[in-house]
């Protein structure tokens, strides 16, 4: 009797009974969502419903586990437009990219995270600082510029999304296993981008071709065709292979097991031969300019270097006909050499032109709307002339705090870093590649410098505050042992707890 007054008044109390139920509105819900779902797929905003889906899954991920969802979101960006991973709004409103939704998603979790105290924010430092003025000088370029919209979205991808990405890295890579995520996300999307390239180069056929780019001039000569598709243009596929090869001969050299070390040679090998294909003479001269740095400072790797050297001097000389009269060294390595390619006239109208406004520049697209030349071909020139001093002057000081942070981090030696020195000179080498590429194109384009300033958050930004507690312990340990040793312990005074432990 009184079971079946139970049953009566709590049906769920039966597990048969609960468990048939529960089973039956699964397949209900599940049911009536596909029939839905297939309405949906079949209209006329079947797009707008699958990019729903699929960046939903990417946010869902993103909240689950935070750093694997930002480099999820990143490897797939390239991609984005050709598996409904954007999100169009419309033609006045500018469209929510896969990039664009992680990145701020994670930046504001972050920031909920560290207001909640659930898990306290990474002190910012003097790069933050830099950034935030950078962001504010570059934003006020894009008010003085012919498009606000249009400025403003350029200004959020090429400089503010990078930063918050830098900030993100610096407060999710707590220890050596996500700082090696972090390294391996970063070489595999150097290689199948390399993969990609080698397809396109050799075959001919262009995949994933955006309706910019099919206009676009496809040969450099009748014997070189130009990398395009993917990345969008050859400097952009070369700076992402100059990132990448650093990071490839340090996760080779440091390797443990000799599946690794195989698996890193053919990366590093694919990406080289990627970055050859690109025919880009500043990217060649990035990566080995970046060679030359890093073999200073990381021993395992100059000996490693010196051997790739002496193999490809012998080459060299064995085939030196061959590779002379070949139509790379013909057509692009000695073509227009004197001049860069044209670059050295547009340069100097660039500086003439900033000179005449030096402090806040043009404004965003104004130098080339005024100017008889339509383009600028240096980044930096590009920033000086649409923001002038007011911009360059913090996006410079941006690359000199993360430089003396980094030889800080280099310099010390404590067990309490999960960034090992040989990290430290791979990302010198990273620094290299990147201001030598910006240095003869505007790279206008997110995915390298997102990728430059994760790495730069991971293995720079993440061990200032761990490295400033050691600090300060170290010199309260030395205080201490001073007052010890003169009699003086009324002056000791317990240590704030803040300056006690590293903050995650």
């Amino acid at each position: 009797m009184n079971k079946t007054r139970s049953l009566l008044l709590n049906p769920w109390t039966d597990s048969r009974l609960s468990t048939a139920v529960r089973n039956t509105l699964y397949v209900l819900v599940a049911g009536i969502g596909g029939w839905q779902l297939g309405r949906a797929v079949a209209s006329p905003s079947a797009e707008t419903v699958a990019s729903l889906i699929l960046m939903g899954v990417s946010i869902l991920i993103i909240l689950k586990r935070p750093l694997e969802g930002l480099l999820l979101a990143l490897a797939l960006y390239p991609f984005s437009t050709f598996i409904y991973l954007n999100l169009n709004l419309g033609a006045s409103v500018p469209d929510v990219s896969l990039m664009r939704a992680g990145v701020a998603i994670t930046f504001a979790l972050i920031l909920a995270r560290g207001a909640t105290t659930w898990r306290p924010l990474v002190r910012p430092s003097g790069i933050e600082l830099a950034m935030l003025l950078a962001a504010m000088g570059l934003g006020l370029s894009a008010l003085r510029g012919a498009s606000l919209t249009l400025n403003l979205q350029f200004v959020f991808d090429m400089y503010l999304t990078p930063y918050m990405v830098f900030f993100i890295a610096k407060n999710l890579t707590t220890d050596r296993s996500k700082l090696e995520r972090v390294l391996w996300a970063i070489a595999l999307i150097g290689a199948y981008s390399a993969i990609y390239g080698i397809y396109t180069q050799t075959t001919g056929h262009v995949l994933f071709v955006g309706e910019t780019e099919s206009s676009q001039a496809k040969l450099y000569t009748d014997s070189l065709r130009i990398m395009r598709g993917l990345l969008g243009s050859p400097h952009v596929f070369g700076l992402v292979f100059s990132l990448a090869i650093p990071v490839d001969f340090y996760l080779l050299i440091k390797a443990r097991t000799s599946n690794k070390k195989v698996l890193w040679a053919a990366v590093l090998a694919v990406t080289f031969v990627g970055l050859f294909f690109t025919y880009k003479r500043t990217a060649w001269i990035a990566t080995v300019g970046s060679l030359l740095v890093i073999q200073f400072f990381f021993p395992r790797f100059r000996r490693l270097f010196l051997a790739l050297i002496i193999v490809v001097a012998g080459m060299l000389l064995l085939y030196s006909d061959e590779i002379n009269d070949s139509a790379v060294v013909n057509e692009r390595v000695n073509e227009k050499a004197d001049t860069l390619n044209g670059r050295t006239d547009l340069w100097d109208a660039a500086w003439k032109a900033w000179e005449r406004e030096p402090v806040v520049g043009y404004g965003i697209g104004q130098y080339q709307a005024r100017s008889r030349f339509q383009l600028v071909e240096s980044h930096y020139l590009a920033i000086l002339v649409s923001a002038g001093l007011v911009g360059f002057i913090p996006f410079a000081l941006v690359f000199g705090l993360i430089a003396y942070a980094s030889i800080k981090i280099y310099r010390a030696r404590t067990a309490a870093l999960f960034v090992e020195p040989d990290l430290v000179a791979a990302f010198w080498g990273c620094c290299i590649a990147y201001l030598i590429s910006l240095s003869t194109v505007v790279m206008n384009h997110e995915l390298p410098h997102a990728l430059f300033f994760l790495l730069a958050g991971a293995a720079v930004g993440s061990q200032e505050a761990i490295l400033n507690s050691f600090k300060q312990t170290s010199s309260r340990a030395v205080s201490v042992g001073a007052a010890m040793q003169s009699g003086d312990t009324a002056s000791i005074k317990p240590a704030p707890r803040k300056a006690l432990r590293a903050k995650p």
